[in-house]
């Protein structure tokens, strides 16, 4: 459910197919289009925007909280990623059999693992200090885990598995997913019409009350994920530690929790951080579809009216400062040779935000873009290469980011022969004013893509929770599509101008391990 650098790829490829069978009459339409939010607030603070759309029995409930993996701390890493998938395993009421007994089993299990905690501590004192005693601490800790097993397993009996996904599949589900982000969490799906108070009664469930069962495998799974998706891919290798490097204050720098942060994580971490972060005043919820303002704001007020108000939480203090000069690094993998060029930028509020989208598109978006023109198919150095922004929030990043390119060689083309022509491009940005037309297209295809997702229950639904929660203010779409239209050619050589330079920028490359070795 994790998906961290793949949401921008992902988003513009889809985007480009659809843009293929957008009807025209849709685009034509666009200066038109009307968004009919209807928004209200709870005492608690809790911000619902609903758009009444009766085309089709259908309704897209969408979930956005103001918390991501950019708010945890050393102790607590990963936490964000694990309270996701935990607020899968259903509620207090959904996803067991009998929770009074599933809870004290669950404590037992949290006291047994305190233990094989302190034991564990104490393992490089007794190397170092009582030798003789290692084997019997060792076979003490192990003996507590057996026991923490003994204790998983009978609590398991009580659980209902997959109850919660079960019951929206049953009822008609889709689309049902979660996505832990840096700056945000979001949990979405859609549901038949009639499903609305179901709807509202799951959701306040595991919000209101979670259950975090099944905890200690489920965070098993948190850290398999990592070696999955990050050890054996040189792609994430690489990316890793180029972000690694390019920030090295701000917490965008971890790409995917260690797994010795994760192996730490307790029962009680992750409820203090549900505690902190999962709060009604950092919760906007958006529901587009065949639905009826009043019936929302009753069973707005019924289900998630009693969740009680919490102490709003330090925000994000840390700054990246400016990079004072380039920085390189090299990544070993047996993989063929790539290249990850990052430059810092703008956050999503900045005034120069909106020129960095356009020349995202400008530079990547497909086989006409510049990037792939000149560097694929003129002077056939690369199989592939693409322009893409981290984190990557399709309506922009809270705190200032960056904007990278990965190219790929091809055989018998060096990774410096590639770097090169990279910068040429980008300098050719800098100096050489966009043709009018050329620019107007890139426009053009930006704001058909918001379109064409804006009028689907799901899109909207997303839009408004992000803007939302991303400028308290859903009417930022609006303002999103101002700006971005009113970007010029002259923006454009700007802030090319001021952001692609050797010193702002941070150079990965991939070195195979083995000549010629395939990725």
């Amino acid at each position: 459910m994790k998906n961290k650098r793949s949401n921008m790829k992902l988003t513009l490829r889809l985007c480009a197919i659809l843009l293929l069978i957008l009807p025209a009459a849709l685009l034509a339409a666009d200066d038109g289009l009307q968004f009919p939010v209807q928004e209200f607030k709870l005492d608690n603070g809790m911000t619902f925007l609903v758009v009444e759309r009766h085309t089709a029995p259908v309704f897209s409930g969408y979930i956005c909280v103001g918390v991501g993996s950019a708010y945890e701390k050393i102790g607590n890493i990963g936490s964000a990623h694990l309270l996701e998938h935990m607020m899968f395993k259903g509620s207090q009421e959904v996803g067991t059999t009998d929770y009074p007994a599933e809870k004290d089993l669950m404590a037992k299990e949290d006291s047994v693992w305190a233990a094989i905690d302190d034991a564990m501590k104490l393992t490089r004192y007794i190397r170092l200090n009582e030798p003789e005693k290692l084997e019997q601490h060792l076979k003490y800790i192990e003996d507590l885990r057996i026991i923490l097993d003994s204790l998983a397993q009978a609590s398991s009996q009580y659980v209902i598995q997959n109850e919660y996904d079960e019951i929206y599949s049953r009822n008609g589900s889709a689309q049902s997913n979660a996505t832990t982000g840096y700056d945000f969490t979001y949990y979405y799906l859609s549901l038949p019409a009639n499903r609305l108070e179901l709807w509202f009664n799951m959701e306040a469930g595991r919000l209101l009350h979670p259950a975090f069962r099944e905890f200690f495998p489920e965070r098993d799974v948190v850290s398999e994920e990592r070696r999955q998706s990050v050890e054996n891919s040189p792609d994430a290798k690489l990316f890793e530690q180029l972000i690694g490097t390019a920030f090295i204050a701000h917490p965008y720098q971890i790409f995917w929790e260690w797994q010795s942060e994760v192996h730490e994580l307790t029962r009680t971490d992750l409820q203090q951080f549900f505690d902190t972060y999962y709060i009604p005043q950092r919760i906007t919820v958006a529901i587009v579809g065949d639905v009826n303002l009043d019936e929302v704001k009753k069973f707005a007020e019924e289900y998630f009216g009693p969740m009680p108000r919490g102490r709003d939480p330090e925000p994000i203090y840390t700054v990246e400062p400016p990079q004072p000069g380039e920085r390189r690094l090299e990544v070993e993998f047996d993989a063929n040779p790539a290249v990850s060029i990052a430059y810092h930028k703008t956050a999503f509020d900045d005034p120069e935000e909106p020129t960095f989208s356009v020349i995202q598109r400008l530079l990547g978006e497909g086989r006409t873009s510049r990037l792939y023109k000149s560097l694929v198919l003129d002077q056939q150095l690369c199989v592939d290469v693409g322009i893409y922004t981290f984190p990557g929030n399709y309506l922009g990043d809270l705190h200032p980011n960056i904007i990278y390119i990965d190219a790929y060689p091809k055989e018998g083309v060096s990774t410096d022969t590639v770097e090169n022509a990279v910068y040429a491009e980008l300098q050719k940005l800098a100096t050489v004013p966009v043709d009018t037309s050329e620019l107007a297209k890139v426009k053009n295809n930006i704001d058909a893509d918001f379109v064409w997702s804006a009028y689907t229950n799901m899109g909207l639904a997303m839009f408004l929770a992000q803007a939302q929660n991303l400028a308290h203010d859903w009417h930022y779409l609006s303002k999103m599509r101002e700006r971005l239209k009113a970007v010029t050619p002259e923006d454009i050589m700007a802030v090319a101008a001021k952001y692609f330079t050797k010193e702002n920028r941070t150079v990965a490359t991939l070195v195979p391990t083995k000549k010629g070795g395939d990725q």
